[in-house]
């Protein structure tokens, strides 16, 4: 079986905090999450690791994400100095194998929507909290309540879990759901695949979309 990542990783700071949302770069993690199929588990990143977390997404698996090419690269992209170094990691992250599923979602009915109304009506699971939830934790975490530091990773880790079941149903099932505010539950069809290919003494599987 081909192996993938899934990513997803929760900030310090808000928009407003760093002066708007064209200075995502300037949020910075609090923590990443990654599911690594090879592994089988998830994968744990904190601020002093990040080095280590994009190693990791540069590593050859597909990355599958929820706006990961929007803003999780550029927020991994602050912790270089120079524009330049910026652009650089933004490119060689973007130039591995990505699915994101927001993006690929948004070309098939032409809006954005959030992955709480996506892993809704799919999955029957929604997310433990939000992103603005997470931000309180941290600030908590900041004033040294060290538990508040697990909260976040915890609900990070339901978010990547979330987004790679979404896939995988997807992937078993031709089509996710989605729920629009005014016409309720709708299904999206999907090719997200995990093709077979026959390769000399062994059989690989080949992610198509």
């Amino acid at each position: 079986m081909k192996d993938f990542l899934v990513f997803d990783l929760e900030t310090q700071r808000s928009a407003q905090d760093v002066g708007g949302w064209q200075n995502i770069a300037e949020m910075k993690m609090s923590v990443g999450v990654l599911w690594d199929s090879s592994q089988q588990k998830f994968c744990v990143y904190y601020e002093n690791q990040v080095m280590d977390l994009i190693d990791h997404l540069l590593s050859g698996p597909v990355v599958i994400g929820y706006n990961h090419l929007g803003f999780d690269y550029t927020v991994l992209s602050g912790y270089y100095t120079a524009h330049k170094d910026r652009d650089d990691v933004i490119n060689r992250l973007k130039n591995t194998e990505n699915l994101d599923l927001l993006v690929d979602i948004k070309e098939r009915i032409g809006k954005r929507v959030r992955l709480d109304d996506v892993a809704r009506p799919t999955l029957k699971v929604g997310k433990s909290a939000d992103g603005m939830l997470a931000l309180k934790w941290f600030k908590e975490y900041l004033n040294g309540d060290s538990e508040k530091l697990l909260q976040i990773t915890d609900y990070c880790r339901q978010d990547v879990e979330v987004t790679r079941d979404v896939f995988l149903f997807g992937v078993q099932h031709k089509q996710i759901y989605y729920e629009d505010r005014i016409e309720g539950i709708k299904p999206v069809p999907v090719d997200w695949e995990l093709k077979k290919t026959s390769e000399p003494s062994q059989e690989s599987v080949q992610l198509s979309f």
